[in-house]
């Protein structure tokens, strides 16, 4: 089983999509009425979150008032649940979630969650490729006291409590089910490989889709092939990941060594013979050869990749940026939290202006926006590299819009009477 946990800006969103989505089933609603729909269940929490804003006197406004988890255990874990089942699943998610401590980087104390004392609803989803069955389990982020649950590190805490739960069940642990997922895709990927009559790159995608694989090629601005991700339920795996050999840079090479033709046997050249001659055999003059050194041939290094591949997840899905090894550091080392957003962190920021560089804008903005930013300028239209800018500039441009993007909200106020 693996859990993913995230805080999201767009409560009523997230709550429409656990129970509305199609084939949806509503598992389980704690504290709040039974068969209300979603848009009041959000109200309810937003106004619970709004009503206890006063009580906070150290930090920023609360403006993230849910936090979602994604519970999914493997087919053959949840083959005989019940929708009781179900719900006692959710249930314990959050009792194991609640008793996982952890001091985050940064801080000197230990931080918890109460989201069992939380409003909280769950739907029941099926995958429509596989049909494997998981859970969207939304939280209201404040619990019935008032007391708002601490998000630091939430999804280290999450992995951490699918282990306990693993453990008690005797389930798979989360790496060894992205281990065994990845053994798979690759013998997959070298079963197409070797069946192939000719290679054809768009065959083979084709091939993978088919197994019911999700499968993301990515193309340079000339159309050119330079990578691909593959993706099964909760795993993604870059091709690289998968094996060097599987990566698109190698594939025709691959293909080539299955499809090897057959070397021709070279004979062995009979040994001369000798015949004696009845004319008189005249001495020839020795020549003097200068010794030469012999011409040493030199071993081409292999090429080094121009590029380096990022996979970024955002709350619109995750993006695979290529990003130039000339300007990586820029956006590694250079990136920086801008002052009063608790929320973001440098690799936030640095992910961010990627998605800039790569043109990614909706899904830059949506990153930033999760992660406590939007009170800065944003992307005008027709953003992109300007014909007289190199890569450098072009960089630097985008981690200074990326700062832009997470700086925090400003609160207006009004005159009162």
């Amino acid at each position: 089983m693996i859990m993913l946990a995230r805080v999201v800006p767009y409560g009523g969103n997230a709550v429409r999509y656990a129970l509305e989505k199609e084939k949806a089933k509503v598992v389980k609603v704690n504290h709040m009425p039974e068969g209300i729909d979603p848009t009041a269940i959000w109200y309810m929490m937003k106004h619970h979150c709004q009503l206890h804003q006063q009580d906070r006197t150290v930090g920023r406004k609360l403006e993230r008032f849910m936090t979602t988890f994604v519970i999914s255990p493997s087919k053959e874990e949840a083959e005989k649940f019940t929708m009781n089942d179900w719900a006692n699943l959710s249930d314990e998610a959050l009792e194991v979630l609640d008793s996982v401590g952890l001091i985050p980087k940064g801080l000197k104390k230990e931080v918890k969650t109460n989201f069992r004392n939380s409003m909280s609803v769950a739907g029941l989803h099926s995958d429509s490729k596989s049909g494997t069955l998981h859970l969207h389990l939304d939280c209201c982020r404040v619990d019935l006291d008032g007391n708002t649950n601490d998000v630091h590190d939430l999804h280290i805490r999450a992995m951490m409590a699918a282990e306990i739960i693993n453990m008690r069940h005797g389930w798979k642990q989360p790496q060894e089910i992205r281990d065994m997922r990845k053994e798979e895709i690759a013998d997959f990927c070298e079963y197409t490989l070797r069946n192939m009559q000719e290679f054809d790159v768009d065959f083979y995608f084709k091939m993978l889709r088919m197994k019911g694989y999700e499968v993301t090629p990515r193309y340079d601005r000339s159309k050119n092939l330079v990578g691909y991700t593959i993706g099964k339920n909760a795993s993604v795996f870059k091709a690289s990941e998968i094996g060097r050999r599987f990566m698109a840079s190698q594939l025709e090479a691959t293909w080539k060594k299955f499809h090897q033709e057959p070397s021709q046997v070279r004979m062995k050249p009979s040994a001369p013979t000798i015949t004696s001659s009845s004319s008189p055999v005249r001495p020839t003059a020795q020549t003097m050869t200068s010794a030469q050194p012999k011409v040493q041939t030199r071993v081409q290094s292999k090429p080094i990749p121009s590029f380096t591949i990022f996979n970024i997840d955002t709350p619109i899905g995750s993006k695979a940026v290529e990003i130039p090894n000339s300007v990586k550091d820029i956006f590694l080392k250079e990136a920086q939290v801008p002052e009063g957003n608790d929320t973001a962190t440098v690799e936030n920021v640095a992910h961010t202006a990627m998605l800039l560089f790569a043109g990614y804008i909706d899904a830059a903005t949506s990153l930033s926006e999760s992660c406590g930013g939007g009170g800065g300028s944003v992307p005008e239209s027709g953003w992109g590299k300007k014909d007289d800018e190199d890569e450098r500039a072009f960089a630097r441009r985008c981690l200074l819009m990326a700062h832009s993007m997470y700086k925090p909200k400003t609160v207006k106020r009004g005159f009162h009477r």
